[in-house]
């Protein structure tokens, strides 16, 4: 027989690690010495030991591995948890790459614009639907879009509720033919309501509901100004980059009042393109 420090030398393991499979059952030494309290192991002991090391290199954790060695399994059993095992690695394949361009997207951004800071992307999912007040409209400028959503805005600010009353969103659903800028301007709310408001002359803010998203593409911006072009391009530049496609309309989710300071030129907005992975 063999002392522990021999034998963990022969199967190229630490000692602490054959005392931690001891502790849990795993590989229990041969025979202890009851009056110096050695542990001795056998040469037979050491194809259990491989088994271990082996389904530990497969990723199986110790819990799984434990009734693998204690009992005679199947091949399908074993199969299947090879087969789970298998889903758990690819999945955190996918996660990995996707970081990586992550991480290439984020050096072609500071190697483009010479600086570590500026707009992050962060990926959302599972948004949930959002019951939503709204008006839509069809615009030729964007100094038409400003007034209207100033308008949206101070109406809204003063007659829906604010327990009901959410954050100020503008959906973007531009028809790539056509050089009129078409939206919805109004609020989310906090809860599902029939409520409709006036806002101005036929103008009303009307129910209805933003649907759900599996996965946003999501960035933070500075206000609405001569700059804020910049953060949609970052955006389109990840979205492009990172193997996705836009799919759906635009959202611009107003973080802070712009009935306020720091107003509609300074307030946080939240810009959100649904996406998919492209085909």
């Amino acid at each position: 027989m063999f002392r522990i420090g021999e034998f963990a030398q022969i199967a190229q393991v630490s000692g602490r690690q054959l005392r931690f499979y001891d502790q849990l059952g795993l590989l229990q030494p041969a025979h202890i010495d009851q009056q110096t309290g050695y542990r001795y192991y056998t040469i037979r002991q050491l194809p259990r030991l491989n088994s271990i090391l082996a389904l530990k290199e497969l990723g199986l954790s110790l819990e799984q591995i434990a009734p693998l060695i204690e009992k005679d399994l199947s091949p399908a059993e074993l199969r299947s948890m090879l087969t789970l095992k298998r889903a758990q690695v690819e999945r955190s394949l996918q996660e990995e790459e996707s970081r990586l361009r992550h991480i290439e997207s984020r050096i072609a951004q500071i190697d483009r614009e010479g600086k570590a800071d500026g707009f992050d992307v962060i990926v959302k999912s599972a948004i949930p639907p959002m019951p939503f007040l709204s008006v839509s409209g069809t615009f030729e400028s964007m100094d038409e879009v400003v007034r209207m959503v100033r308008t949206v805005a101070e109406e809204g600010t003063r007659q829906i509720k604010p327990t009901l009353r959410d954050k100020l969103v503008v959906i973007a659903r531009n028809d790539c033919d056509s050089e009129k800028i078409d939206l919805d301007i109004g609020f989310s709310l906090t809860r599902p309501s029939n409520a409709s408001v006036r806002i101005a002359g036929d103008l009303v803010l009307r129910a209805s509901e933003l649907p759900a998203v599996e996965t946003m593409a999501t960035i933070v911006r500075p206000g609405t100004n001569a700059e804020s072009h910049g953060a949609f391009s970052t955006v389109g530049r990840w979205i492009e980059a990172n193997n996705y496609e836009v799919a759906g309309a635009c959202r611009e989710i107003f973080l802070e009042p712009i009935t306020a300071p720091p107003g509609f030129e300074g307030a946080l907005v939240e810009i959100q393109f649904p996406i998919r992975r492209a085909a």
